[in-house]
């Protein structure tokens, strides 16, 4: 019986010194798994501040480009607008030749 106990008392001692040093690698695998999850965490934060700063900058782009289209259909309108004026010009100066009296 001695023999019995001695060899469950080995046993009992290893499976305790097992689960010790089990425990002890999971709670570095679990550091380890949190220092992951913080680094994740990080980057995702970073990530969402550089998607913020992109679109914020998009959005300065685009009105740029709006007040660019603007400042083009005005431009053109008032390019269209003294086409029309030559045009009137012309005529009025050709009525006015064609009505001098020839020297």
């Amino acid at each position: 019986m001695s023999t019995k106990l001695t060899r469950l008392s080995v046993l009992s001692g290893l499976l305790l010194s097992a689960a010790l040093l089990g425990g002890c690698a999971t709670t570095s695998d679990l550091a380890e798994v949190r220092t992951t999850a913080d680094e994740a965490k990080a980057a995702a934060a970073r990530a969402q501040s550089d998607a913020a700063q992109a679109r914020t900058a998009a959005d300065a782009a685009t009105r740029t480009a709006n007040e660019a289209r603007n400042l083009a259909v005005e431009a053109n309108r008032k390019a269209d607008a003294a086409l029309e004026e030559n045009a009137r010009l012309k005529e009025s100066m050709e009525r006015m030749y064609q009505r001098s009296p020839a020297k």
